[in-house]
């Protein structure tokens, strides 16, 4: 398996997660645009021009509600990524990021799940971001086990 440095991994993944939330905030712009293609496509239930003015203003300020929840998620995602870097893995505010991150999961789904109510396919990312959002808990919840540890042997020394 192609293996590379730390160093490198931690790099490339903090310039993904930056060039990510510039996207978030280009996608901020772009958003009423886009929306609105996306309500205007027929789809095989039929077409959702048929969705009236408030519909419409409710998927609107959905999809914002969804781009500000991936916005704050990466922005802790960069946050974690940068006390990684300095090597503050297992401490209680990298747990508190992680449980951040999680949070923003759990409101992607419950965002999206509103979203099925037009749009069906968004009711299977309400299920992903919840199956995230999960994952995450449990990841932090390890790394909250292992702060525990490490701060007890901390003590002992």
């Amino acid at each position: 398996m192609f293996k590379v440095s730390t160093k490198f991994s931690n790099n490339l993944s903090l310039g993904i997660a930056v060039m990510f939330l510039v996207g978030c905030i280009a996608a901020a712009f772009l958003m009423p645009t886009v929306t609105n293609m996306l309500i205007d496509t027929p789809d095989n239930i039929g077409d959702r021009g048929s969705i009236t003015e408030g519909g419409r203003v409710f998927v609107h300020i959905m999809a914002y509600v969804l781009l500000l929840a991936v916005a704050l998620a990466d922005i802790l995602s960069i946050r974690l990524l940068l006390r990684v870097r300095k090597g503050e893995v297992f401490t209680e505010k990298s747990v508190s990021l992680i449980r951040g991150i999680s949070w923003c999961c759990i409101l992607l789904c419950l965002a999206f799940a509103l979203l099925g109510i037009y749009f069906q396919l968004a009711l299977i990312m309400a299920f992903l971001a919840l199956f995230l959002g999960i994952c995450l808990r449990v990841v932090k919840n390890v790394i909250e086990e292992a702060t525990l540890i490490k701060s007890e042997n901390d003590l002992t020394v």
